[in-house]
């Protein structure tokens, strides 16, 4: 399966209780520079280097050209 794009997500967790501290824009999904970026301007503006990060990607999966998609119990589409 080939990614199609990976988003990721940033939120600081430094601290009793966590900072929470997110980029301005980090509900869109952000690519992982920008989210590796935000970290280092957090942490030089705050020390804090607990984040809790969480990157996911969008993949097809295409199934063998032996089984038609078509023929499978409960597939409408």
């Amino acid at each position: 399966m080939e990614s199609s794009g990976v988003r990721a997500h940033i939120e600081c967790v430094s601290g009793t209780p966590p900072c929470g501290a997110e980029p301005p824009d980090a509900e869109k999904g952000l690519a992982p520079d920008e989210v590796e970026a935000w970290a280092e301007y957090h942490f030089r503006s705050t020390g804090h280097r607990r984040y809790d990060r969480v990157c996911c990607d969008t993949v097809q999966w295409d199934p063998p050209e032996d089984i038609d998609p078509r023929t499978i119990t409960g597939v409408t589409s």
